[in-house]
C-alpha cells in the first residue's frame, strides 16, 4: 500500500513536550557517560595493568575481553560526536539495543540464580561432581596402567606415567576440598557479574570451566609435550638413518654424511623411541579427547556470546515492524492498461531480506575463540601441538 510517514509531533502537545525534554536532557547525560567511560578507559590503560602478570591474565580471561568489548561499544553509543551517515546511526542503535537486551537478560539470570537459594544448591552439588569426575579419571588412569583394550604397553613407562598423573589428580582433589567452604561465597560474588549482562556471565562461566578443568589441561599438556618430543626425535633420527639432515638456514632437507658411531647411536635411539611411542600416544590420545570435550563446551559458550554481541537486533526489529525503512528496491505493478487511457501503475517497496539485514548490519564480535580449519586442527593433533580455546585479542572479527 502507500507509504505512511509519521512524526512525533503528530501525537499531540504532550508528545512534543516529552520529546523536547528528552532531546535537551540527552546532551548532558551523554556527556557525563562519555566522561565516565573515558576515565575507565584511562584507568584501564594505566601502567599497572600493563605489567606482565596482569596483562597476561587480561589477555587470557574471556570475561576481561568481553568487558573491554562492552566498554568500547558504550563509548561508541555515548560519544558526543554526531553520526555522519545513516549507517553509523544504525550501528549506534544496534549497539544500544544489544547492550540493553544483554543487561536485561543478565538481570533475569541474576534474579533466577538468587531466587530459592539456587546458589547454595549449586555450591553443594559442585564438590560431589568434582569428586565424581576425579573418581572417573582415577579409574581411567588405572585402566591405562593395566592392559587397555588388550594392548601390550611398556610396563615401566606405563607405571611412571600413571603414577605421575594420579599424583596430580590427588593434588587437584585436595585443592578442591580446601576451597569447598568458600565455594558458595565465590559463586555468590561471581553471580553478581550477571548484572553487567548475560554475555559477561557466560564469559565468566567459560573461565570457571577452564579453572575447574585445569587438571585435565595439565594432563593434556604433559601428554602433548611428551608425544611431540618423541615425534620430533623420531623424525630427526629417521633423517639421520637415511643420511639426511634439516638445513635450518635454507629450511629444507639436505644430504649429510654421518660417522659410524653416529649412525649406531641414532639407530639405537630410534628403536627405543619407536617402541615407547605407543604407550605415550595412548595417554596423549585419551587426554586429548578430554581436552577437546572441554574446548567444545567453551566453544559453544563463545558462539552464544558472539551471537548476542553481533546480532543487529534494532535492524531486525525495524525490518519486522517497518519494512519500508529498509528497502532493497521498488517494483511496479500495472493496474490499468487500456488504449487511449493513461497507464496506471502501483509502486511497491521491496523490503530487504532478513539474511541481508543481518549481513549488512552485523556488529563486530569479541573474537575470543580460535577458528581452526579441520586440516590445521588434524595437523596440530597429529604432531602434538597445543589446542587453545582462545585467540589473540587483536584478531577481532568484523
Amino acid at each position: 500500500g502507500p507509504v505512511r510517514l509519521s512524526h512525533w509531533q503528530s501525537e499531540g502537545v504532550e508528545a512534543s513536550i516529552l520529546a523536547e525534554l528528552a532531546k535537551r536532557a540527552s546532551g548532558p547525560v551523554c556527556l557525563l557517560l562519555a566522561c565516565l567511560l573515558s576515565l575507565i578507559s584511562a584507568a584501564r590503560t594505566c601502567r599497572v595493568f600493563k605489567l606482565r602478570p596482569l596483562s597476561f591474565i587480561w589477555s587470557k580471561l574471556s570475561v576481561c575481553g568481553q568487558l573491554g568489548h562492552r566498554l568500547g561499544q558504550l563509548a561508541l553509543v555515548f560519544s558526543t560526536q554526531k553520526a555522519e551517515s545513516p549507517a553509523q546511526l544504525m550501528r549506534k542503535a544496534n549497539v544500544l539495543v544489544s547492550v540493553l537486551l544483554d543487561v536485561a537478560l543478565g538481570l533475569a539470570l541474576l534474579s533466577w540464580l538468587h531466587g530459592k537459594d539456587r546458589i547454595g544448591q549449586l555450591a553443594e552439588a559442585l564438590v560431589p561432581v568434582a569428586d565424581h569426575v576425579a573418581e572417573a579419571l582415577q579409574h581411567l588412569l588405572q585402566w591405562l596402567m593395566g592392559a587397555p583394550a588388550g594392548l601390550k604397553m611398556n610396563r615401566a613407562l606405563d607405571q611412571v606415567l600413571g603414577r605421575f598423573f594420579l599424583y596430580h589428580l590427588h593434588l587437584w582433589i585436595s585443592y578442591v576440598h580446601l576451597l569447598s567452604p568458600f565455594i558458595e561465597h565465590i559463586l555468590w560474588h561471581v553471580g553478581l557479574s550477571a548484572c553487567l549482562g548475560l554475555t559477561v556471565a557466560l564469559s565468566t562461566l567459560s573461565d570457571i570451566i577452564a579453572l575447574l578443568t585445569f587438571h585435565i589441561y595439565c594432563f593434556y599438556v604433559y601428554g602433548a609435550r611428551l608425544y611431540c618430543l618423541k615425534i620430533c626425535g623420531l623424525s630427526s633420527l629417521w633423517r639421520l638413518f637415511r643420511g639426511k639432515k634439516w638445513n635450518v638456514l635454507r629450511q629444507r632437507v639436505d644430504s649429510c654424511s654421518y660417522d659410524l658411531d653416529q649412525l649406531f647411536i641414532g639407530t639405537l635411539l630410534f628403536t627405543v623411541l619407536l617402541f615407547l611411542l605407543p604407550t605415550t600416544a595412548l595417554y596423549y590420545l585419551v587426554f586429548t579427547l578430554l581436552r577437546l570435550l572441554v574446548v567444545a563446551v567453551q566453544g559453544l559458550i563463545h558462539l552464544l556470546v558472539d551471537l548476542v554481541n553481533s546480532l543487529p537486533l534494532y535492524s531486525l526489529g525495524l525490518r519486522l515492524c517497518r519494512p519500508y525503512r529498509l528497502a532493497a528496491g521498488v517494483k511496479f505493478r500495472v493496474l490499468e492498461h487500456e488504449a487511449g487511457r493513461p497507464l496506471r501503475l502501483l509502486m511497491q517497496i521491496n523490503p530487504l531480506p532478513y539474511g541481508r539485514v543481518v549481513h549488512a548490519y552485523r556488529l563486530p564480535s569479541c573474537g575470543c575463540h580460535p577458528t581452526h580449519s579441520w586440516g590445521s586442527l588434524c595437523r596440530k593433533l597429529f604432531f602434538g601441538e597445543l589446542i587453545y580455546p582462545w585467540r589473540q585479542r587483536g584478531d577481532k572479527q568484523d
